[in-house]
This record gives structure tokens, C-alpha cells and sequence, in this order.
């Protein structure tokens, strides 16, 4: 774009006053101002670290940015110095009133922006250049955006995750059935307090033997008519009290009677092998009362023992009484329940983790998608790097021979003798050379002109010839400096 004469001979205008290369300067400044119009040019008070403040030119505006495929103007602001291009130029993020700086690795958090490029400025003056500077803001803002949006991300509120449905209560036995709710607690029942943790060994419930007290126990069953005949032998049963242990021959009906209270089984002991599952009984179920032995008829007291005819043996009992079978194991109601709660709790695990997986299946399925598009992807890429590879051989090979033909001649010019500055000294425009050509006339000519008066003073000339000489090359030496002038002011050097 080309940028306005006005503009130009401001800028001009205002370099020739501070700055110290003004050529250089204008020239770049100006080539920047084609190249990105959205930067326009003003003179500001600039304060540097050490506190001193100058009037410097100063570029604010945006710079074209592509990031992910779109195009984004960031806001910059450039300061030249006036040792400029001797010294680097200084850099600085500014954001609107709807950014913030986003710190990075070459911006801090006030804006100010840092890169090697600025580093190695004064080593490589001759070679820097705003234009290049400009590119490479774009570069690195491509990779990390200097600004951000101050829009604040309104937090999303979590969704509390709904409990997860335990599976149904299975139905009680017929003889739990008549039991009272109270009596049977269920495993699901919602309380917020926390479950108390369990009891420990000393905590467990003891059995107690005895008769019960509860009418809602289910009755016991009849005895066989076996047992019956053989238990009338030893005598009958108390009034309202239970039968001998089934189990348990006649005979020993008396010892089973006499069996201490049952001792509870802790709650990681393992039911013996060939009892059946244990189907939920009451939980104050209670060992039946002991088999009190049967009234007898009081004999006729004997006569008092003569302790001199007593043998010295006594009376073993029969050895078969010690091989009676052991008494069966009672069962644990808590410990069943605990075995019910675990196993509906193990359930619930289960299916939430079956409902987990197959939610993530279609996520890794997508993923296995997506890598074999990158497998494929990679494969082709792996492919068009070979012609790629003997392209950049085939261009390194010809780098070297350039680079060698380089070093000849450049060995071959150091032999040979400068070239005229006249033929160094060449503009770019043809106005620009009738320029150089009109200057150095009319610098030629003043010289003329002082050279003569020195020659009269001396007496060299006489005052005639100097009058008539110096009068034609005073009259060439005014349309010298008119017609430079006008070539400058056409040009925009010359306001």
C-alpha cells in the first residue's frame, strides 16, 4: 500500500530534527507504514527504564496474525530511538480495555516484549530492520497470542451423581415373615446417620439357653413316636418344657441336658461342611432350655455304709459316652446379614462397572478411529519424505558449489583495484540521480567561487577577471541550488 506524500514529509520532516541516521531510518519506517497501514505514525514522550524521558517516534496500531486457521489483529506499539538503527526499537503489548496481556515466553506481564532478534540488534544493526522485526512479532504470536479476552468463564456447577439403585430386597422365609419390622432390620434402609462400625470379638451376642418368652415363635415340631416311647422310660418331660435334643439317643438324653450355653461364632468363622444354608431364623432366637433330668420316686433311705467293706475302685463312666457326636453349629443371624449386605453391595460394584465400560466404549472406539487415521496419515507422510529428501540433497549440493564459486570470487576481488565511488554511488530513481548529479554541481561551483576570492586576496588574478568570472559562475551556481530545490521538493525532502 502506498502511503500518502503527506504523511511522508511528516515523517521526514520530524526525523531530521532528533534522529541520527535519517536516511536509514525514514527508509524503514516508511517501508513499514506500506506494508501494514493499520500502524500509523506520531511523536511521543517515551520514558525508559532509567528514567529519562525523550520525544521519540512512535508506530501504534495491529498486526495481522493467522492463529489456527484465522486471522487475528493484535495491538502493538513501537518506539524507535534515535540512535536508531544502531539501537533496536522497543516492543510493547497494548490491549484494549476488553484484553489482558497474556505473559508468555517473550511478552512479561506489562507488555514489554523480548526476543533474541532485539538481543543481537547492536552486533547486527546492518542487517536488522523493523520490517524483519514486525515478521517476526507475527511469527511468535502465531505460536502464543499475546492477549487474552477479560470475559470471565462462569464456573459450571457439578451435578451432584445420583446414588446408585440398590438391587431388591429378596423376600423373608415364612418364618421371618410374621415377624414385626422392627425385628428384622433390612440392610437398605435409609438412615443419614453412618452404620456404627461392626462389633468386635468381646462385643458379639451371647446365646443364652433357657425357655423363651416370645408366643410369635413358630412351634416346635411333634416328636417321633419312637422317641416318645423311649424318653417315657426315663421319665417325663416337665410341663411346658422342650423334649430332648433331637439327635441324641434315650440314654444320653441326661447328659444333653447339662450342655453348657452354645458359644457364639465370630463373624469370619466358615459353616461346616454338609450343613445347609441358613435361611434366615428370628434374630432373638435362643438355644432351647436344658433337659432337666425326670422326677424319680424318693427311695427308702439305705442304711448308713460301712466305710470298712467300700472298695477301694470306683465306678468309670462308659467310655462310649465320650464319641458322641458334637452338638450342631447354631447359626449367626448378623453374620448373615452382613453376608447379604456384601454381597448386594459386591452387585451394585459390578453393575456400575459394566455400566462404565460400556459408556467408555464408544470413546475408545473413536480413539482406535482416529489412530489409524494417524497411522495412515504418518505412513503417507513416511512415503513423500524420500523424494523430499533427495529434493534437499540435490539442493545442498548445489548450495556447496554456489558457496565455492562465492568464495572465488570474493577471493578475486581482494586482488583487484576499488571501483570509482561515482559508480558506488547510484539511486534508485533517475530524479534521484539528476539529484546527486545537481549537488555535487552546485558544490563544485561554491568551491569555484571560494577558490577565486582566495586567488585575488593573493594577488594571483587581477580584480577584473575575478569580478567577470566570479559573476557567470555565481549566475550557473543560483540555477544549481533553484533546480535542486525543486527536484527535492518534488520528491518530499523539502517542505
Amino acid at each position: 500500500m502506498v502511503v500518502q506524500q503527506h504523511v511522508l514529509n511528516w515523517l521526514y520532516s520530524v526525523l531530521t530534527s532528533e534522529y541520527q541516521d535519517v536516511n536509514r531510518t525514514y527508509n524503514d519506517v516508511a517501508q513499514a507504514l506500506s506494508q501494514y497501514p493499520s500502524l500509523s505514525p506520531r511523536t511521543d514522550v517515551h520514558t525508559f527504564d532509567n528514567g529519562v524521558s525523550a520525544l521519540l517516534l512512535h508506530l501504534s496500531g495491529t498486526i495481522p496474525v493467522i492463529f489456527r486457521g484465522t486471522t487475528y489483529r493484535f495491538p502493538i506499539s513501537l518506539w524507535i530511538p534515535h540512535a536508531y538503527p544502531r539501537e533496536a526499537p522497543l516492543g510493547y503489548v497494548t490491549p484494549t480495555e476488553n484484553m489482558m496481556v497474556r505473559p508468555g515466553q517473550h511478552v512479561d506481564p506489562q507488555g514489554r516484549i523480548y526476543h533474541p532478534y532485539l538481543v543481537g540488534w547492536a552486533e547486527f544493526w546492518d542487517k536488522s530492520s523493523l520490517l524483519d522485526f514486525i515478521a517476526i512479532l507475527r511469527d511468535i504470536f502465531a505460536k502464543e497470542p499475546p492477549v487474552v479476552s477479560r470475559q470471565q468463564v462462569r464456573p459450571i456447577p457439578q451435578q451432584a451423581t445420583p446414588a446408585p439403585t440398590p438391587p431388591p430386597v429378596p423376600p423373608l422365609p415364612p418364618d421371618m415373615s410374621r415377624r414385626t419390622p422392627q425385628q428384622v432390620p433390612s440392610p437398605h434402609t435409609q438412615d443419614p446417620r453412618p452404620p456404627p462400625p461392626p462389633p468386635k470379638g468381646s462385643d458379639l451376642p451371647q446365646v443364652v439357653s433357657g425357655p423363651t418368652t416370645h408366643t410369635d415363635a413358630p412351634p416346635r415340631p411333634p416328636l417321633p413316636d419312637d422317641v416318645r416311647r423311649r424318653s417315657s422310660q426315663y421319665g417325663a418331660p416337665v410341663q411346658g418344657g422342650p423334649p430332648p435334643p433331637l439327635g441324641l439317643p434315650p440314654q444320653d438324653s441326661r447328659r444333653a441336658s447339662i450342655i453348657s450355653p452354645v458359644t457364639p461364632i465370630p463373624y469370619n468363622a466358615t459353616i461346616g461342611t454338609g450343613q445347609p444354608p441358613y435361611a434366615g431364623p428370628p434374630a432373638t432366637w435362643q438355644q432351647p432350655p436344658p433337659q432337666q433330668p425326670p422326677a424319680q420316686p424318693k427311695p427308702k433311705p439305705p442304711p448308713p455304709p460301712d466305710l470298712m467293706d467300700e472298695p477301694f475302685s470306683l465306678a468309670l463312666p462308659s467310655p462310649s459316652a465320650n464319641n458322641l457326636p458334637p452338638p450342631p453349629i447354631p447359626p449367626n443371624p448378623e453374620k448373615d446379614a452382613l453376608l447379604r449386605q456384601l454381597a448386594s453391595t459386591l452387585h451394585g460394584l459390578r453393575q456400575r462397572a459394566r455400566e462404565q465400560n460400556e459408556s467408555s466404549l464408544a470413546g475408545l472406539s473413536a480413539q482406535r478411529a482416529a489412530m489409524l487415521a494417524a497411522l495412515h496419515n504418518l505412513q503417507s507422510d513416511a512415503s513423500a519424505l524420500g523424494p523430499l529428501s533427495a529434493m534437499l540433497a540435490s539442493n545442498t549440493s548445489i548450495l556447496q558449489h554456489s558457496l565455492q564459486e562465492a568464495d572465488g570470487v570474493i577471493s578475486n576481488a581482494r586482488t583487484r583495484e576499488p571501483p570509482p565511488i561515482d559508480d558506488l554511488l547510484v539511486a534508485p530513481t533517475v530524479v534521484a540521480n539528476q539529484l546527486y548529479d545537481v549537488v555535487a554541481e552546485e558544490r563544485a561551483l561554491g568551491d569555484a567561487i571560494f577558490v577565486l576570492g582566495r586567488a585575488v586576496e593573493r594577488g594571483r588574478i587581477s580584480p577584473a577577471v575575478f569580478a567577470k568570472t566570479t559573476r557567470g559562475l555565481a549566475r550557473e551556481w543560483f540555477l544549481k541550488k533553484a533546480l535542486a530545490r525543486k527536484i527535492g521538493r518534488g520528491m518530499g525532502l523539502v517542505g
